[in-house]
């Protein structure tokens, strides 16, 4: 079986070790480009005020190093009564790296479950700040603000996909059994790219949520199947479940 995986180079060591020992080939790529943003004055300005926050929720681990870096050059100790949000475990190492605890949603790792995980505790006039990059979902901001949390955000980089990695992506989509996917950002762009290609590829989607699979209906994309989450111990769990439902390789439609 083997599986093309887009994941940022600083990522692929870790799949790769949580991966050993699967009978999987695994193909990497890193479609993305991310570009740290100059701090401008507004964000100078939340950094200082970050202690008015009862959240701070870092969305990736880009996020979350440049929020170390801004603690660094402007907190001697990070402010005390502030819970640290992240998206997932990547993410919230960053943050442990510097003796900060990060919450993270056990599973699944989206929007959604991070909002479940905050919804019993997050109260009216509670200030909420995300730290982000440009684009992106706004679908938690909008759920905090219908409650009455004030939410801020800093933007604090921008992150596009490379031409040319897309293109190459359909050479190496052609002597693969599946894709794993978990950005609807990365999935429009294939679609844009190249719209016959992936519409009529005979391969497997593996989407890490169910709104990529809401997304892939709507695309009119083939051969879904949906993974319980954006993690290499998600996919690891795919693989297991499949190899006993098929024997000992994972072959034909999950």
């Amino acid at each position: 079986m083997r599986v093309l995986i887009p994941k940022a180079a600083s990522e692929q060591a870790r799949w790769q070790s949580e991966l050993k020992g699967r009978d999987i080939d695994i193909c990497f790529v890193d479609p993305w480009q991310v570009d740290v943003l100059p701090e401008t004055a507004a964000m100078r300005s939340s950094w200082l005020n970050l202690d008015i926050n009862r959240t701070v929720f870092c969305v990736s681990p880009t996020a979350a190093q440049v929020l170390v870096d801004a603690l660094d050059q402007y907190w001697p100790m990070p402010p005390a009564g502030v819970r640290w949000l992240c998206n997932g475990p990547r993410t919230a190492s960053v943050l442990s790296q510097i003796g900060l605890k990060a919450e993270y949603p056990e599973s699944g790792h989206t929007s959604e479950d991070v909002y479940a995980l905050i919804k019993p505790v997050i109260k009216a006039a509670d200030r909420c700040l995300i730290i982000k990059g440009e684009g992106g979902r706004e679908w938690l901001a909008n759920q905090l603000q219908q409650q009455n949390v004030h939410v801020s955000t800093i933007k604090c980089y921008r992150r596009s996909v490379d031409v040319n990695v897309l293109n190459n992506m359909i050479k190496l989509a052609q002597n693969v059994d599946a894709l794993w996917l978990s950005s609807e950002c990365l999935g429009d762009h294939l679609i844009d790219n190249n719209e016959q290609f992936w519409r009529n590829w005979s391969g497997q989607w593996w989407l890490s949520s169910r709104r990529l699979v809401d997304w892939a209906k709507q695309q009119k994309l083939h051969n879904i199947e949906q993974v319980n989450g954006a993690t290499p111990q998600a996919l690891n769990s795919l693989l297991i479940s499949a190899s006993k439902n098929q024997g000992s390789s994972v072959t034909g439609k999950l």
